[in-house]
C-alpha cells in the first residue's frame, strides 16, 4: 500500500464530500470496499484514509482476500472539488483520481466511483458506521491499516464479522 494524503482540512471536506444516498459523507476517514466478501477467501479491494497531524491525510489501498493480500500506502492532495492526486510512498509514483457519486446497493449507505483508481476497482461502497479514526498520535499508517479498520468495525457490524469468519455457521 501507499500512504499519506495532504490538504487543508477545510479544502479536504469541501473537495472530497460526496453525496451518497440520503446524506453526504466524506471520502476520508471512512472504510470503502469494492464488495462485502462472502468468506475470508473472497477477493476484495478496499481503501481507507485518516487524518494525521495538521492538514495531512494518509490512506491505503488493499487488494486481496482477508487472509492474503497486498497494500499500497499513499499521500492524498485535493486538486479540485471532486479530484485528488495520490503519491504512493513506496516508489513515489502518482495517480490522479476523480470522484463521482453513485447509488449504493442494498446494505450500503454510500457509494463512490473513483476514476483513475490505480487498483482498477473504481466502485466502492461504505456504511454510515464505517468511520475510521487515527488509532493514536504515534501510530503511523502501515500495510495493516485497512484490515485493522475492518476488524475494528466488525465489532459492530454482523455482516463484516461474518465475512471475517468471526461468526459460526
Amino acid at each position: 500500500m501507499r500512504p499519506v494524503l495532504r490538504i487543508s482540512s477545510a479544502a479536504l471536506v469541501a473537495a472530497l464530500s460526496v453525496g451518497c444516498g440520503a446524506s453526504d459523507a466524506t471520502v476520508t476517514e471512512r472504510l470503502w470496499i469494492s464488495a462485502l466478501p462472502k468468506t475470508p477467501k473472497a477477493p476484495i479491494t478496499a481503501f481507507a484514509t485518516m487524518a494525521s497531524d495538521g492538514d495531512k491525510y494518509f490512506g491505503a489501498f488493499f487488494s486481496g482476500t482477508l487472509l492474503r493480500g497486498g497494500h499500497d500506502v499513499f499521500e492524498w492532495r485535493a486538486t479540485g472539488k471532486s479530484s485528488a492526486s495520490l503519491r504512493f510512498l513506496q516508489d513515489g509514483t502518482k495517480a490522479d483520481i476523480r470522484l463521482e457519486t453513485c447509488k449504493p446497493t442494498t446494505g450500503f449507505d454510500y457509494c463512490v466511483i473513483v476514476r483513475g483508481d490505480p487498483t482498477g476497482a473504481e466502485r466502492y461502497q461504505s456504511r454510515k458506521r464505517w468511520v475510521v479514526r487515527r488509532p493514536g498520535k504515534r501510530k503511523a499508517i502501515d500495510g495493516t491499516f485497512v484490515l485493522d479498520a475492518m476488524q475494528q468495525l466488525a465489532d459492530d457490524d454482523d455482516d463484516l464479522a461474518e465475512a471475517l469468519g468471526w461468526q459460526e455457521d
